[in-house]
């Protein structure tokens, strides 16, 4: 990537281990980007842990006038990446084109059901 012009910052990501009583909806996260430009967004991932060393550089790329939806309890989706369970962590977003990034979680462990979305922080 040759010129950084967004770098996005979610300081609160948490990943919760799946419910074993098959819930009706699953635990989970995801980075959803939002690229207005016409051109393809080329983003690098960088998570942040409290009690190991960093996972950088994971590229994910999202084409010209999309929206994606980054599931990152899908190793598929970042770079073949298991995201542990239970752990808090943080990620960068760094993009060569302008875009909007927003952060949302589903906790479904319990009977009670929350879903905590915000827009990530933009240096």
């Amino acid at each position: 990537m040759s010129t950084v012009t967004k770098v996005w910052y979610i300081p609160d990501a948490y990943l919760a281990s799946p419910d074993l009583n098959e819930p009706l909806y699953k635990n989970h996260e995801a980075v959803c980007v939002l690229n207005t430009t016409e051109t393809d967004a080329q983003l690098i991932l960088d998570f942040y842990f409290p009690d190991r060393a960093p996972q950088r550089d994971i590229r994910i790329t999202v084409p010209a006038n999309r929206c994606y939806h980054i599931r990152l309890d899908d190793p598929a989706q970042v770079g073949g990446f298991v995201i542990p369970f239970d752990v808090p962590y943080g990620i960068r977003i760094q993009s060569d084109v302008a875009v909007v990034i927003q952060y949302s979680r589903l906790y479904a462990t319990t009977p009670n059901v929350s879903v905590m979305t915000t827009i990530a922080y933009a240096e």
